[in-house]
């Protein structure tokens, strides 16, 4: 019988349990007195910081507090006491409801702003302290000068001293008098005025700051931080009330729950004696069941010791016989089993374990099998079962050698019932089909239909098998992966002992090898009969067994013409004996052979073909036969033939091309080297072509390229190279000339020939070419100097002129070298903050109005000082650099036009743009992140291109700009009139704004040249409705004559230079004051 627990452990629980809810209650009712008592002190801490606070501002503003660092250990106690209100563990915020977290949020937020008007009085009054204490010093420079005005500033000075410490508005506005009355005075020109002007405009900011600093102490006085505390506090004092009354509803609660306690832990002790009867019942009841079971059943105790058996259980162990009483050790049992019988698990596999759990198997060595079942109760027991299993052992082992023998057989076995669903299949189906036998059994076989039979034929084998006889026959069928396979079908009915057909086994083998190879017999005879290429086999002694119809129509010979024939027939002569050894000694060695070779037809033309030829060998690695395959190359070979001049050649010109005149020029030099000759390069670029081209299309411009290329021709001698390098860019190389004059007169005569007109299209044509000439080997060694020299050489006679040709010489190398480590320091600039953007304002012609910057770059050189545009931007553009710098420029201005709008809102920006940065990545995506990133509404920035940007008339360019005006920024073209057929072009690009360059500014008004052609742009502008604004802008003549015929807005030296935005900002500061 299992033992009661005592009813003094439910006693001794419940007491328990009662002194633990008394102690937490007595610790929380403690701690919610010390939080109390804590968050008093931190009000009455926080309303005497606020009472300092107040009698410092009174003392700031009186000034008799100068030094603030009493002010500072206030202010920073406050915002200590802060953090400790806003602590978790201390703290007021989420310890008490939301009416005092809101009290506490207004409070702070008086605070704070008292704590943002003491910072602007302290500033306040330290700038009226320092002017008050500048004032005797300037007095004393106004001594100096011997004015008269000294005695009458002494005074004034006296009484602002007087007003400064005791304010009075009679005595301010007798100040205010005196200052108007010497102000009248210091109209004149000298010294002591400027030295009195200056006092006195002192004295007037001194009376603006006593003024202003009285505003922000009645200001500061009148943030109600008192009355916002008194209400904290009531709300506080109101929670804390609600605190105490829910504390006596607890103890009221508390002490029922004690009542309710001990009246349950009676009725528990009555319960339990109920109970301890019913046991002792059911255990009774407990033996008479388990002697009832047909299985042998045994129940031991958390010790092992043997607490309950029946009968059936002592039949299974006979050896233990008299030992088997209740409390015998299971260690016991288990000793003298071990010596009767064999544990195992379910497969069959021996256990070690000396108490195994759960299902297991005993063998006896009588040849009987248990059942096993050792299972734990819930008190930690042990309950044993044991049910013999002898005779389902004995049809199991049978069933299991069946099972084996369908497991390992090389077949792939299928059993079925009569309707077709799958109930078994063998690992051979498994690997066949791809299907496991999880995913096939409960399925029909038709989840291996591929389609390949007709319904008619399912129903002639369901018809065959259903009938009890066997069908066999082969199936096309498909895995699960959809790859489709052969087997051969022998499908059988299984009977039961009635004679009852119960189930289908199908026996199928996978021949898809056998098909496969079939079909590669079957598939190799049309390849050989088919294929373009042609196919001879020839036996050991090299003589022609077979050859296929290709062979015929390769070779014009037929079949029954070549068989037993050797294949030197169709030799062309065109390779000696040498050549056909080796490739017979890589056929009889390596086994095969590949090559171009030139045969002959039966009709005695000579053709190439590409030949392969592979020995057959037999198992004991004798050649059996030859085979020969080989395809008709002509065709490939006059291709080859055009690719290699299409990659040499100029296809508009057919001029060597850039990769056909280096490998020229190096051949040149190592001639030349050897030779002692000397060479000349002569770098040759067309003027005015890409006018032409955009002026009359790129179709006239390839004509142009054409004539070009037959003139430069005629220029030179046969011996010499012109190649197209590129674009309009043409090379000529001289080979073993006498000097420079050589390729001086070979100049003239190519600038002389290409300054005549071009008839194109019926239009007579002018151009020039500018040319550079370098010599071998007395400028450089080597072909990549050649032709940088020549380059240099070239774009100095464009400088110079056009239409010219130049030597080189060593001072364009010097510039070029000043140039790279001009464009290495370039590089690193702006990491280096050695970029920078001045501003220069832009006005309205009518009234002189600021409406507009220009962000102009410069850029500070650690060394060579300040550095003009004009020499680093075309460097930045050409080697990609002005990609990031543009960015940091458009970034820096607009960042800077943003903050400028506090002081005068609507305040335009102007940024410099050109094709260059498309060509980088400057995109209206980006444009407009950086507008969102700066904060500038995108309708105060204009970017300003030069009239090149639109010479290029292309409909990227085209997009590139609409792109930007879709964002809302305006458009304007820079330096408008120097470029070329401008006009044109106003009408096609969204522009917005025209600014006339400088040079037709700097001579108005009196050249009547430029007069004209400004009133021209004016009216141009006008009937276009585009602004307009005039660079240059040096003189008020100017700037009359510009307002006068009716220019919009004026830029330049009259108004102001380019200057830093700092100083800009001290301007605005100053107007807006």
């Amino acid at each position: 019988m299992m033992p009661v627990r005592p009813a003094s452990r439910w006693m001794l629980a419940g007491l328990l349990i009662i002194a633990s809810i008394l102690i937490f209650y007595a610790a929380s009712w403690n701690g919610g007195a010390q939080h109390h008592a804590q968050q008093s002190n931190m009000l009455l801490e926080l309303k005497e910081l606020d009472a300092r606070l107040d009698r410092d501002v009174l003392r700031i503003t009186s000034f008799l507090l100068v030094q603030y660092d009493p002010l500072v250990e206030t202010t920073n106690r406050l915002r200590r006491l802060k953090e400790r209100l806003g602590s978790p563990s201390k703290g007021f915020y989420g310890s008490m409801d939301q009416l005092v977290d809101g009290a506490l949020d207004a409070y702070w937020e008086s605070m704070q702003e008292k704590l943002q008007l003491l910072e602007r009085i302290k500033s306040e009054a330290a700038v009226v302290r320092n002017g008050i204490h500048y004032l005797p010093l300037a007095a004393k420079g106004l001594e100096a000068t011997n004015s008269k005005h000294y005695q009458e500033v002494l005074q004034l000075l006296n009484q602002l001293y007087i007003y400064y410490l005791i304010s009075s508005t009679t005595r301010l506005q007798q100040i205010e008098q005196q200052i108007d009355r010497l102000q009248q005075q210091t109209e004149a020109q000298g010294e002591p005025q400027k030295v009195l002007r200056n006092i006195l405009f002192h004295m007037r900011a001194i009376l603006k700051g006593l003024s202003r600093l009285n505003r922000l102490k009645q200001r500061f006085i009148a943030i109600q931080t008192q009355q916002r505390f008194d209400y904290l506090h009531d709300v506080y004092e109101l929670h804390r009330t609600g605190d105490r009354r829910h504390t006596q509803q607890i103890s009221m609660l508390l002490a029922l729950a004690l009542t309710v306690l001990l009246t349950s832990l009676w009725w528990l002790l009555s319960k339990l004696e109920r109970a301890r009867l019913t046991a002792e019942t059911a255990l009774k009841h407990l033996h008479d069941g388990v002697e009832s079971l047909s299985e042998a059943f045994a129940l031991f105790d958390a010790k092992g010791r043997l607490v309950l058996h029946n009968q059936r259980y002592r039949m299974f162990y006979p050896w233990l016989g008299k030992q088997l009483t209740q409390g015998l050790a299971l260690t016991t049992i288990q000793e003298q089993n071990g010596s009767q019988l064999q544990q195992a698990d379910m497969d069959g596999q021996p256990i070690h374990e000396q108490l195994p759990l759960h299902l297991f198997m005993e063998r006896l060595d009588q040849g009987k099998w248990y059942l096993a079942s050792n299972n734990p109760t819930s008190e930690g027991g042990l309950v044993c079962v044991r049910t013999d299993i002898t005779e389902t052992k004995r049809a199991e082992l049978e069933l299991r050698k069946l099972s084996r023998a369908l497991e390992q057989s090389p077949a792939s076995v299928l059993i079925t019932d009569t309707e077709g669903t799958i109930e078994y299949v063998n690992p051979k189906f498994e690997q066949i089909s791809g299907y496991s036998s999880e995913e096939a059994i409960g399925k029909n076989p038709r989840i291996l239909k591929s389609g390949d039979k007709s319904r008619e034929d399912y129903k002639e084998l369901w018809e065959t098998i259903k009938a009890g006889r066997e069908w066999r026959g082969a199936f096309h069928n498909k895995r699960k992966d959809g790859t489709i396979y052969w087997e051969s079908a022998s499908i059988s009915p299984l009977r039961n002992e009635g004679g009852e057909i119960t189930h289908f086994i199908a026996v199928k083998e996978d021949i898809t090898a056998q098909k496969r190879a079939e079909e590669q017999l079957r598939m190799n005879a049309t390849v050989f009969e088919t294929t373009t290429e042609g196919i001879m086999v020839t036996d050991a002694d090299n003589r022609i067994k077979t050859v296929n119809p290709a062979f015929t129509r390769i070779t014009g010979y037929q079949a029954e013409e070549v068989i037993g024939r050797n294949p030197r027939l169709l030799s062309s002569g065109r390779h000696d004996q040498a050549f056909y050894k080796a490739m017979w000694v890589s056929v009889k060695q390596q086994g095969s052979w590949s090559g171009e070779v030139w045969n002959r037809r039966k009709d005695g033309s000579i053709y190439p073909e590409w030949l392969s030829v592979a020995a057959i060998r037999t198992e004991h690695g004798t050649v059996s036969e030859y085979i020969a395959v080989f395809s008709d190359i002509t065709q490939r070979k006059e291709s080859e033939q055009q690719i290699r001049f299409q990659a040499n050649y100029d296809a508009l010109t057919g001029l060597p091309n850039r990769s056909l005149l280096l490998d020229r020029l190096t051949h040149a030099i190592n001639s030349a080297e050897r030779e002692a000759w000397e060479l000349a390069l002569l770098f040759v670029d067309l003027d005015q072509f890409k006018i032409v081209n955009d002026t009359f299309g790129h179709v006239m411009g390839d004509e142009l390229l054409q004539h070009a290329a037959e003139r430069l021709k005629s220029c030179v001698r046969e011996s010499d190279t012109v190649a197209r390098f590129g674009g309009d860019e043409f090379i000529i190389l001289l080979q073993d000339i006498s000097g420079a004059d050589d390729a001086a007169q070979i100049a003239d005569k190519v600038i002389e020939k290409l300054s005549r007109y071009f008839l194109l299209a019926g239009r007579e044509v002018i151009i020039g070419a500018s040319i550079g000439i370098t010599l071998f080997p007395d400028d450089a060694s080597d072909s990549d100097t050649l032709l940088r020299n020549a380059d240099m050489a070239m774009y100095r006679a464009k400088e110079t002129g056009r239409n010219r040709y130049q030597f080189f010489t060593t001072a364009m190398q010097e510039q070029v070298s000043i140039r790279q480590h001009l464009e290495q320091d370039l590089r690193g600039a702006p990491e280096r903050n050695e970029l920078e953007l001045h501003y220069q304002p832009v006005v309205s012609a009518t009234d002189g109005r600021l409406v507009s910057m220009e962000a102009l770059l410069r850029w500070h050189h650690p060394d060579q000082g300040l550095i003009p545009p004009d020499q680093f931007i075309p460097l930045a553009e050409e080697t990609g650099l002005i990609g990031p710098i543009g960015v940091w420029v458009m970034s820096t201005a607009c960042r800077q036009a943003a903050l400028w709008q506090a002081q005068q809102p609507g305040l335009k920006i102007a940024v410099n743009i050109s094709s260059r940065q498309r060509e980088l990545g400057l995109s209206a995506k980006l444009l407009e992140l950086i507008l969102q990133e700066t904060g500038l509404d995108s309708s105060l920035l204009t970017l300003e291109m030069t009239e090149s940007l639109l010479m290029e008339d292309t409909e990227e360019a085209v997009t590139w700009l609409e792109s930007f005006k879709a964002l809302g920024v305006a458009l304007a073209i820079d330096d408008f009139g120097t470029g070329y057929s401008s006009l044109s072009y106003l009408k096609r690009f969204p522009v917005d704004v025209l600014k006339i360059d400088r040079a037709f500014v700097s001579d108005l008004p009196d050249d009547q040249e430029d007069a004209s052609l400004v009133e021209a742009i004016v009216a141009i502008a006008q009937s276009l409705e585009l602004k307009l604004i005039a660079e240059g802008v040096e003189t008020a003549e100017q700037a009359k004559f510009l307002d006068d015929i009716g220019c919009d807005y004026l830029q330049g030296y009259h108004f102001s230079k380019p200057k830093p935005a700092s100083e800009f900002t001290e301007q605005l500061a100053g107007e807006s004051t």
